[in-house]
């Protein structure tokens, strides 16, 4: 059976990676004797938010105009380590279930069900009005606390090109609504985030849509975003966030190079946006060419502007990880779990440490499972977990991890892939059909190349009746 491997880094000897389970295992469980455990108990509590697009009539406004004080709201939030946001893909995946429109106005009743639904503390939406110059706005506050209520804020009139006025005021009555608390460094990045408005309110507009589209996070929705995002850059070119979102959807459909320029382009428009020096090092770390110390560079520097920076401390120990340097990777881990004992992207990775040797079946199963319980749209997680299971026989279970990555983003080639390989040891129909699927998703791919003619020679042996190796 041939796999797309997904290893990294340089082998290690088992002793190591037992020692590692034992060290983590301490940080994880410790209760508090250790400097992880020490360092969690003083990081704020997650409240968990949901942002809405905000609803109003569009006459004299640029279309999608509700997204401008959404986005910006979800922009600030995003800066309070204190507050764990849902993306637009889980807000309308509830909504559907309801039987709602996440970006149409919801009666009171409607909002505290989809806030019941999503099992979050508050949600923050509203509505706008355009009054000549200006546009007046008014936040609705979704308490779910205790029986829940529907919250209206004060009226909020600023001329439309200060578009920024009213979600600042609606950020702070809302972290202290929702009891969020801030550090020092969350006050300062709040500033930053609500700090001047872009020139063009169109091209924030075309941003926030843009954004909406990201966070649903299939293929589809991306190149949505990239559409959005190419118009909001000809309208203002020196845009940095809309340059660090440009490139965040190129990556995800596949255009590396393109979104490496974009990420760039936003560090010389802002040399201080960490975000832009994260995703690079992020992309730099999956890169082919295998670039590891330039995106601990890349990290180091997002460091140097947010020492607290979980996602960046994380990339880090990917690329420790990467090169092999796994003792380093864990103490990576260790800073990230005590900035942020929750992390999605540490239990992951561990999963990886595990994994790369193939001897910690188990320990990597656990990591895997615990990424996805904090984040159920970590689709790595889900693909590791569907090798790990192949390679244990249990096709079963990899078809329904495979099945769950598809089930979010129905063209990825590497989950239709395998998909395949677990079906031909399940039902060979099943399988011819997935291997004439993926040749035709990777027949558009360059990347795909090679694994095409693997494809190709697998439903070959399956049409004359071969079995599997």
């Amino acid at each position: 059976m041939v796999r797309r491997t997904r290893r990294g880094g340089a082998p290690g000897r088992r002793l190591l990676l037992l020692g590692v389970v034992a060290l983590v295992g301490a940080i994880l469980l410790s209760a508090g004797a250790s400097d992880a455990g020490q360092a969690a108990s003083s990081v704020p509590a997650k409240v968990k938010l949901a942002v809405l697009p905000f609803t109003g009539p569009a006459d004299g406004l640029p279309e999608g105009f509700g997204f401008v004080p959404s986005q910006a709201i979800e922009h600030a939030l995003q800066q309070v380590r204190g507050v764990s946001l849902l993306d637009s893909g889980r807000i309308v995946e509830s909504a559907q279930r309801l039987g709602l429109s996440p970006t149409e106005r919801l009666s009171d009743e409607e909002l505290l069900r989809l806030g019941r639904e999503l099992k979050v503390r508050g949600l923050v939406t509203g509505s706008y009005t355009a009054d000549g110059e200006a546009v007046k706005t008014r936040a609705r506050l979704v308490d779910l606390a205790g029986p829940g209520q529907v919250l209206l804020g004060e009226e909020i009139v600023a001329p439309a090109k200060e578009y920024l006025t009213a979600p600042r005021r609606i950020v702070k009555g809302a972290l202290q609504q929702f009891q969020v608390r801030q550090t020092e460094l969350d006050g300062r990045r709040l500033d930053a985030a609500l700090g001047e408005e872009p020139s063009s309110l169109e091209a924030y507009a075309l941003y926030g849509r843009a954004a909406w589209e990201q966070e649903l996070g299939n293929k589809e929705a991306h190149e949505r975003a990239i559409a959005l995002l190419t118009k909001a850059l000809e309208a203002e070119q020196n845009f940095a966030l809309a340059r660090v979102a440009l490139g965040i959807s190129l990556y995800a459909t596949s255009n590396r190079w393109k979104a490496s320029g974009e990420f760039r382009k936003a560090i010389q428009i802002d040399p201080k946006l960490a975000e832009a020096h994260r995703r690079l090092g992020d992309m730099m770390v999956s890169s082919p060419r295998r670039p590891y110390d330039q995106a601990i560079l890349a990290y180091a520097a997002a460091l140097e502007i947010w020492p607290d920076y979980v996602e960046a401390r994380v990339g880090i120990g990917d690329a420790r990880q990467a090169k092999g340097q796994f003792d380093e990777a864990i103490e990576e881990y260790k800073k990230a779990l005590a900035l942020e004992p929750e992390s999605a992207r540490v239990h992951y990775g561990m999963g990886k440490i595990y994994y790369n040797e193939k001897q910690l079946y188990h320990e990597a199963v656990a990591a895997y499972q615990q990424a996805i319980a904090l984040d159920p749209r970590l689709l790595d997680a889900y693909l590791s977990l569907g090798e790990m299971y192949e390679e244990k026989g249990l096709y079963k279970e990899a078809v329904a991890s495979y099945d769950r990555v598809l089930s979010m983003e129905p063209k990825h080639p590497g989950a239709t892939y395998g998909l395949a390989l677990s079906y031909e040891r399940l039902d060979v129909k099943k399988a011819m059909e997935q291997w004439e699927r993926y040749i035709e998703l990777a027949s558009s791919l360059p990347s795909e190349k090679d694994w095409a003619d693997i494809a190709r020679k697998h439903l070959e042996k399956l049409r004359r009746g071969e079995k599997p190796n």
